[in-house]
């Protein structure tokens, strides 16, 4: 019993640090999950500094070079003597292109903050669904079980002590009444071996008065002879 009641606690001992290693474990998985996503975001939020830098150059870019073509334009046209309608025509064109070339760097700026967006939420919800994997629930020490296993395993050796004092009393009633019996057996062969005896003896005192009378007979009888 007490080996048993000592192997229940031995139990209970390893689900508690089987529960401990497990919670260990998770805590440094979702360290580790958390650091790698907490990366994936900084290094997303750099590229999109990048992005956003290099559509702002480019935009300077084809101002300045639209300032700069319109202005040679508008100088070459007055050194040639030329004005009007052609010199607007070419003014115009330089503007439309420049603003042509701008408007699809919006348009690129804005897929690329739409495709990041949908990263970052597709990267949020890989992580949350990694954290809920990691972080599943621990089971821990099962201490109703041990305490009524315990408990039935104490109510058993009791039970069984109990049966067992009580098997060995009822050998020992057992054992008096062979005893008792034994006894009263070998008091009726005593009283049988006297009976025999007193009969016995009884057979030879009969004999003995017998052989007297028939001694007794044959003196009479010899004395009626002799009187004759």
């Amino acid at each position: 019993m007490a080996m048993a009641v000592a192997s229940q606690a031995a139990n209970v001992g390893a689900q508690r640090q089987q529960a401990k290693a497990q919670e260990a474990s998770q805590l440094q998985a979702s360290l580790s999950e958390t650091e790698r996503f907490q990366l994936a975001q900084r290094a997303e939020r750099a590229r999109q500094a990048d992005e956003e830098i290099t559509s702002t150059l480019e935009k300077e870019k084809a101002r300045r070079e639209e300032r700069e073509s319109i202005a040679t334009t508008i100088t070459a046209a007055e050194e040639a003597g030329v004005s009007g309608t052609s010199v607007e025509l070419a003014v115009g064109e330089y503007a439309a292109k420049s603003a042509e070339y701008r408007a699809t760097l919006d348009l690129q700026q804005r897929m690329n903050e739409a495709a990041r967006r949908l990263g970052v939420e597709s990267a949020g919800n890989a992580y949350e669904n990694r954290m809920t994997q990691i972080n599943q629930p621990i089971a821990q020490p099962n201490y109703l079980g041990a305490a009524l296993g315990m408990g039935q395993t104490v109510a058993g050796g009791v039970f069984g002590y109990q049966q067992r004092q009580m098997t060995k009393g009822l050998m020992g009633q057992q054992r008096e009444l062979i005893n008792l019996q034994t006894q009263q057996a070998r008091e009726s062969l005593k009283i049988a071996r006297q009976g025999v005896y007193n009969t016995q003896a009884s057979l030879e005192a009969a004999r003995g008065a017998t052989g007297i009378t028939a001694a007794q007979q044959r003196i009479q009888t010899y004395d009626i002879l002799r009187g004759q």
